[in-house]
């Protein structure tokens, strides 16, 4: 057993598994058989020689192999906690170490290319180069130690380019329906030819500007920098070396079907050549849609393949010719683009196309007429002639358009639907700014809900079933009509299966759960309701119905989303909600409160179709159950009215002594009652000649609260007070005279001491400003009284605790109303007075007794106001009958006249035949 010393320079063989002269780890090499043939004499200065010398076996181990792509390339903790790492591209993608696509945290930068380098990796002077050159933009780079104590690793982000991968160009090609869109089986070939000038350009730009050749191109590596444009990029720098530079100091591209000879070589010089090997390795692939090279992963068997190359087949002559001429070496960048622009200019001009009764120059406005057809355009395409003569005359008026559809239409014409999806594709490749159409109907979002809502039911089929939304979807939305395409339409047939199995699946279990609420329900008017129940067809679940429902949500329409939400409303009654709906009923409605707006997902979609089906039945069940309900509390209430009038006939059946005896204790209940109450008499009597003084209080200082408002008071729209106490008190005059008695006497207005301006009406009095007010009116000599009167009212203010309120009964602070400030205390303290007349001198017990009750409640209220005001609008009415004679009569007049006609002791009822019993006076 040899070992091999890849640091050496140049390389070499050692005796041990570790070379002491470099300090470095070495590769085993197998010794070679000894009944291998001689190898053939060659250059020696020939790196691709000396390789074809050495036996196949030895060209795994040479030092540049899969086994040095970095499988065990790990992610520092830095890192994950900077990037959320969306994918892993393959490890054949990257250089020196490996590639991820992902998110930084926390910035809008968007997808980045993220490289975590090896450790102990070292570019090569051709990355620098090519940075300041602009071949590729890095946006951040670190080093990170990984995790457990091991070795510090390099790493950065590049610029994600927008196209994506040829890779995934030629994948999503060859997944479209019918097939891969190129002639060879790959991709059109106007469009290989324009990626391989893009290839052809790259190589030249590097070797002119950075004096670089790619030494790793693939499929996996190689960008488009935009979406549907042709130029080629290559991102990920680490696969570049220096032209002429020796191979043992450039980077170690792993082994792949694309790597070429030299890529294998031990020693030599990096060159242009290696770089148009792995070109016609690419192009080939994109060309055909398989791989040049069939080896399988086998590191002997693929290094065998990439040194002995077979002649390529294209199943082109052309195309064989050139990718053998690039493949070996004979062929530059300036020859590829000779070629092309032959190959384009060997067309030759086609005479116009007959179609109908004209002839077309244009295959734009052939492929509108043909549209314009509605089902006989399809139906033209299926002559086989017709097709093969339309292929041809666009391989000459457009030879770089995309004729796939008819290729694939002419390789199996039986396919369904196979003439629509060829003329659907050629509308989206010559009519991209037109709405999409099928068999004359549009198909773009808006003419689907319109097929949806007039229930066309054939054509939706058809046109979700044929697979031309997809080429649809490259054409102009009638929703935005600024820019070609409608991204909703390429996944609509997808998310419309989706949502119809979920229709299905929630409409089987739903039915289940209604046959299983049937056989268990217990309450008989649910379960005769629900006996009554059954679907509007043939079955609970119509695809038709649910087809209809899902693709008018899908694609948005918002009309018939809210017709949706009010016939799931209509299902709502409190109390009567079905155990079997209720689960289908709360699933959508948090669909649809998720989803206020815009297009739904197939599963809200899929929910609501299926709630759809059931919403009928859930109101009639219902109104049979309501109706059932109504029935029953009817005889309820029958049987009831019986019973009453049988206990009312056994009632009256009774003889007249236990009828006599009944109502006598029914008297003297409330006569006993009365008696108590009328105890409390000279309570009732204190409290309504105090809240007498509160209100000419009231009425004389003004209606207006103590405290300001918490906003600024907006003008009054009544008129001003004619007078007012001082001009500070205008709010009195916004209000009638308060009517304290039977009579129609009311005190008249104060007298204005000056004229206050239209503005100056206060919003508010505190106490102080009222107490200030009184003290100005009174007389010179009365002034101690007032401020003894202003200290007494303080004393009981601040007594109060301060949870007492007044509970809204005179309106206390702010709580004064604008409007009719004086109607509530009016009509309390109307109550005491009707209590304090009627409880001694109504005729009628359970009148007496209704009065003694209103005086106590009225004079309850009459104290807590009291209370809660300090008594300080009474004692200010004590302070206004000071201002002799105004005042004295006033209040002395107010109050004499209220309690002569309402406090008056009352005199003892006369007695009836049917009143046997005698009250006696108050206080008896």
């Amino acid at each position: 057993m040899r070992y091999y010393c890849r640091d050496g320079s140049p390389p070499h063989y050692t005796e041990t598994s570790y070379c002491d002269e470099h300090d470095c780890d070495t590769v085993v090499v197998k010794a070679a058989q000894e009944t291998s043939a001689p190898p053939p004499e060659a250059d020696p200065s020939d790196p691709i020689a000396d390789l074809l010398r050495e036996p196949v076996s030895s060209a795994s181990e040479a030092p540049r192999t899969a086994s040095d792509a970095p499988d065990d390339v790990q992610l520092p903790v830095g890192v994950q906690q900077r990037f959320r790492i969306l994918e892993m591209l393959p490890a054949e993608a990257a250089v020196g170490g490996r590639l991820w696509v992902a998110a930084p945290v926390g910035r809008p930068q968007g997808l980045v290319l993220l490289k975590v380098h090896a450790p102990g990796f070292r570019p090569s002077a051709a990355k620098e180069r090519l940075r300041s050159a602009g071949a590729s933009t890095r946006l951040e780079e670190g080093v990170e130690s990984l995790p457990d104590g091991g070795p510090t690793v390099t790493w950065e982000t590049l610029r994600l380019p927008s196209g994506g991968t040829l890779r995934n160009l030629l994948d999503g090609s060859l997944a479209r329906p019918g097939g891969a869109p190129g002639r060879l089986g790959g991709l059109a070939e106007p469009t290989v030819q324009t990626l391989l000038i893009g290839l052809a350009d790259l190589l030249e730009r590097w070797a002119h500007e950075a004096r670089a050749v790619p030494v790793h191109l693939s499929p996996d590596t190689l960008y488009l920098r935009d979406l549907g444009e042709p130029e080629v990029v290559l991102p990920d720098l680490d696969g570049a070396a220096v032209l002429d530079e020796e191979c043992a100091r450039g980077p170690r591209p792993p082994l792949s079907r694309y790597a070429a000879p030299a890529h294998l070589a031990t020693h030599g010089r990096w060159g242009e050549r290696a770089a148009w090997v792995s070109v016609s390795a690419v192009v080939h692939e994109l060309l055909t849609g398989r791989p040049w090279i069939t080896a399988g992963p086998d590191r002997d068997e693929l290094a065998d393949a990439v040194l002995h190359r077979p002649p390529a087949d294209t199943g082109d002559p052309d195309w064989d010719d050139l990718l053998d001429r690039l493949a070996t070496g004979r062929s530059s960048a300036a020859e590829v683009r000779t070629w092309c622009a032959e190959r384009e200019a060997g067309t030759v001009t086609a005479e116009p196309f007959p179609y109908g009764d004209r002839v077309y120059d244009d295959p734009a406005e052939l492929v509108s007429a043909l549209v314009d057809a509605g089902v006989n355009g399809p139906l033209w395409l299926t002559g086989p002639e017709h097709t093969a003569q339309l292929d041809e005359w666009l391989a000459v008026r457009a030879p770089h358009a995309d004729r796939g559809a008819l290729d694939r239409f002419l390789r199996a014409p039986d396919r369904p639907y196979a003439a629509e999806q060829a003329l659907a594709s050629l509308a989206a490749e010559f009519l991209p700014f037109a709405r999409p159409r099928f068999r004359g109907d549009d198909i773009d979002e808006d003419g689907l809900v319109a097929l949806a809502a007039r229930e066309d039911m054939t054509a939706l089929h058809a046109v979700l079933d044929s697979g031309v939304l997809r080429d649809a979807a490259r054409q102009t939305c009638a929703r935005h009509p600024e820019e070609p395409g409608c991204p909703v339409l390429r996944g609509l047939p997808e998310k419309v299966d989706r949502a119809l199995e979920t229709a299905a699946q929630e409409t089987h279990r739903t039915a289940s759960d209604l046959d299983r609420e049937r056989a268990e329900e217990t309450d008989e008017l649910r379960a005769a309701a629900a006996q009554r129940l059954v679907p509007h067809g043939p079955g609970w679940y119509d695809r038709d119905e649910a087809l209809r429902t899902v693709v008018r949500l899908l694609l948005g329409d918002q009309a018939y989303l809210r017709h949706c939400r009010e016939r799931l409303a209509k299902t709502r009654r409190p109390g009567t909600m079905p155990r079997w709906w209720g689960r289908l009923y709360d699933a959508t409605t948090r669909s649809l409160g998720r989803e206020d707006s815009g297009a739904l997902g197939s599963t809200a979609a899929g929910q609501t179709a299926a709630a759809l089906a059931f919403d009928d039945q859930v109101v009639a069940f219902h109104r049979d159950v309501w109706r059932s309900r109504r029935v029953l509390l009817g005889r309820q209430v029958r049987a009831t009215v019986r019973r009453a009038a049988a206990w009312a006939r056994a009632r009256s059946s009774r003889s007249v002594e236990d009828r006599d005896a009944a109502r006598g204790r029914t008297r003297a209940r409330q006569d006993l009652a009365h008696s108590r109450l009328l105890k409390l008499r000279w309570i009732w009597l204190t409290a309504f000649t105090i809240g007498l003084l509160d209100v000419i209080g009231y009425t004389a200082y003004g209606w207006v609260p103590y405290a300001a408002p918490s906003a600024p008071a907006s003008a009054s729209a009544s008129a001003p007070a004619s007078a007012s106490v001082a001009p500070r008190l205008l709010a009195a005059g916004r209000h009638a005279a308060f009517t304290v008695a039977a009579s129609a006497s009311s005190k008249k207005p104060r007298p204005d001491k000056a004229k206050p301006a239209p503005d100056a009406e206060p919003d508010h009095l505190s106490r102080s400003r009222l107490w200030s007010t009184a003290r100005a009116d009174a007389a010179p000599n009365a002034g101690h009284l007032v401020t003894e009167l202003q200290e007494f009212s303080g004393d009981v203010d601040d007594s109060r605790p301060e949870w007492w309120e007044d509970g809204a009964l005179f309106g206390y602070g702010t709580r004064v109303p604008v409007e009719h400030p004086w109607l509530i205390p009016g009509l309390v303290l109307a109550g005491s007075a009707a209590g304090l007349r009627w409880a001694v001198r109504a005729r009628s017990r359970s009148l007496r007794l209704t009065s003694a009750v209103t005086a106590t409640v009225t004079t309850a209220a009459l104290l807590w106001h009291l209370y809660a005001d300090g008594l300080t609008h009474a004692l200010l009415a004590a302070t206004y009958a000071l201002d002799f004679w105004k005042g004295t009569l006033w209040v002395v007049g107010v109050v004499v006249i209220g309690l002569m006609g309402f406090g008056g002791r009352g005199s003892a009822p006369v007695e009836s035949p049917r009143t046997p019993s005698y009250v006696s006076r108050y206080g008896s």
